[in-house]
């Protein structure tokens, strides 16, 4: 989504700003404008995934689909607890082929 953003020249202001006329255009309820800033810098930033409401705004305000826009790639571990799980794993992985070539 931040690539779109960009290519258009669009502070993360214009975005929010776009969001809220599009949804009142609809009479669709979304959050307030603080939020909607918060929500846009976490999903440039992959820690979080817009909801399908805020994906389907989103799509329309970039006149793009949800594959040009990232939202049908798998999502991001988006908590710590989830990337010390996947290292956990990789890592007893590795131990196991190191135990392995050692034998």
């Amino acid at each position: 989504m931040g690539r779109a953003r960009l290519a258009r020249g669009w502070s993360q202001i214009k975005v929010v700003r776009a969001l809220l006329l599009l949804a009142e255009h609809w009479g669709w309820d979304i959050a307030a404008e603080k939020s909607l800033k918060v929500f846009i810098s976490r999903w440039e930033n992959d820690t979080h995934r817009p909801g399908q409401t805020y994906q389907v705004l989103l799509c329309a305000i970039f006149r793009a689909t949800p594959d040009e826009l990232g939202f049908t790639r798998p999502a991001a571990a988006s908590t710590l607890t989830e990337r010390v799980a996947a290292l956990e794993s990789v890592i007893e992985d590795l131990t196991g082929r190191l135990g392995e070539v050692a034998a």
